[in-house]
């Protein structure tokens, strides 16, 4: 028995023994896989990179949208800078279908977070074709299919530099409306702007920021181009409007439980081109350049949440009044006419101009604006919403600057006013008011419907209030048109789903 169990015992050394040196000759078993975990530091949809400490979130979006009663979806029944849409009053419709990727990553330091943010996008409007047209960074015309980026910034330690949106920025259209056209609404919104802030968070939900910005130029509508049947180039003010120097923006926020409130100061460096039709051509330059003017704008908004009458009910309203800066009124569109059957609308938007001809320089004039925009969003239920909106904004000029306009732009066009004592004022208004509704079919899924009314109070020319136009666009050439007040209705639907928004 004895026997047995040595030999037992010997046995099992040997296999172990063996066992050792077959296993010495594997390769050494690599490290198990770091899975991916969950980051709660930041809120829903933030995951670790496996291998470091870099909270990451991926979102976005896909969204079908049609409009009705409009030809240009971005911009409602009056839209197009220097564009002409002959067909306003009717029933045309357009489609948009857009897809956006949202990347979003953040780590603690020792200054703080550190967060990168990138939003990239394409957009297909109706009338194109994917195929046959070729995808731009930005696009060549409004129906072009197109990739871009409309977020791409660094913040820490209170600092933003990128692509955002302005600090001047308070109330957002967007979140009220599908298709608010032409509103006076200052927002940079989707499109985004280009920054270098500071924010310094002050205690109690007040903070404020100085930042540094991408120049909102706005330079008038050429009405001395083929499309109102000018000879193609200003005589005596030439007004494209240039701009090389950085904006200079500051603003006060407080952001309790009550709502938020903001004032913001704007300084903006207004300057045109050279004098005379022979710079405008890229030629010499003509008797030196205008002197530019430091112009500007300031606001004032509120926020009131109205939980009382409805859980999530708000109020938001801004108020702007620019000097020299007129995109801070109204950040679209820019200038643009429209035709009505046999009436012009026109609106003239830029920032300033000299007074003067090529011979006679004269001064240096800036434009006024100002607007306000305000609206009220219910909720019904917490997936049933309404919100209501409107908007106004009012654009004038000096007499000496109106009048340099007229007789420079639009004696070749038929007119031979030389300004307000001819009938020709280039001053205009514009107001929208419209109202949306929405589904929350689920918390990621959303339908809705927006209708619009928008109506312009455009130049008048002339003490007849008439305008010969030029052949071509849609106009029959020879024939006097009438110029004045449009109006016109729009609407737009929706559907849109949310990936980890």
């Amino acid at each position: 028995m004895k026997m047995v169990k040595s030999l037992l015992l010997i046995s099992a050394a040997g296999l172990v023994a063996v066992s050792g040196a077959q296993a010495a000759d594997l390769p050494v078993k690599a490290k198990p896989v770091e899975y991916v975990k969950v980051c709660s530091l930041y809120g829903v949809g933030f995951y670790y990179i496996p291998g470091t400490d870099i909270c990451m979130k991926l979102g976005g979006y896909v969204r079908f949208q049609q409009n009705f009663g409009a030809t240009d979806v971005t911009g409602g029944p009056f839209a197009g800078v220097g564009g002409l849409n002959t067909r306003v009053s009717s029933e045309d419709q357009s489609y948009r279908v857009r897809w956006l990727l949202q990347h979003d990553t953040r780590q603690q330091t020792a200054y703080g977070t550190l967060r990168t943010y990138m939003i990239l996008g394409f957009s297909q409007d109706s009338g194109t074709d994917a195929a046959t047209q070729t995808l731009t960074a930005g696009g060549t015309g409004q129906n072009t299919p197109r990739i871009y980026a409309t977020r791409a910034f660094i913040q820490l330690a209170g600092f933003t530099f990128g692509k955002a949106t302005s600090y001047f920025d308070f109330v957002s259209s967007a979140a009220v409306a599908y298709n608010a056209g032409a509103t006076s609404s200052p927002d940079t919104g989707d499109a985004g702007h280009v920054v270098a802030a500071y924010t310094a968070q002050l205690g109690n939900g007040l903070s404020g920021t100085i930042s540094f910005e991408q120049e909102r130029t706005r330079g008038i509508l050429y009405l001395g181009s083929p499309v109102l049947g000018g000879a193609g180039a200003l005589a005596g003010a030439d007004l494209a409007g240039t701009n090389r120097l950085q904006d200079i923006v500051a603003n006060l926020r407080v952001d309790q439980a009550w709502g938020a409130a903001q004032i913001a100061i704007a300084a903006h460096n207004s300057g045109t081109s050279y004098y005379g039709a022979g710079a405008q051509a890229g030629l010499v330059e003509w008797n030196g350049h205008p002197s530019n003017k430091w112009g500007g704008a300031v606001t004032f908004g509120l926020r009131l949440n109205a939980p009382m009458i409805g859980p999530g009910d708000y109020f938001q309203g801004q108020v702007v009044y620019a000097k020299g800066a007129s995109q801070y009124a109204s950040n679209t569109p820019g200038a643009f006419l429209v035709k009505q059957g046999d009436t012009f609308a026109i609106n003239t938007v830029n920032d300033g101009g000299f007074t003067g001809t090529a011979a006679v320089p004269g001064i240096y004039e800036l434009t006024t604006a100002w607007s306000v925009f305000a609206s009220y969003e219910h909720f019904w239920t917490p997936s049933l919403r309404t919100s209501l909106y409107g908007s106004y904004v009012d654009y004038s000029r000096p007499d000496g600057l109106n009048n340099a306009l007229c007789a420079s732009g639009l004696q070749a066009g038929g007119s031979s006013a030389l300004g307000r004592a001819g009938g020709c004022d280039l001053n205009s208004q514009y107001w929208v008011v419209g109202s949306r509704s929405q589904w929350n079919i689920t918390k990621d899924l959303y339908m809705g419907f927006d209708v619009l009314y928008s109506k312009l109070n455009g130049a008048t020319l002339n003490t007849a209030g008439t305008y010969t136009a030029a052949a071509g666009n849609g106009v029959a050439p020879g024939n006097f048109y009438k110029t004045g007040s449009l109006d016109a209705v729009s609407a737009a639907w929706r559907i849109h789903r949310d990936i980890v928004p």
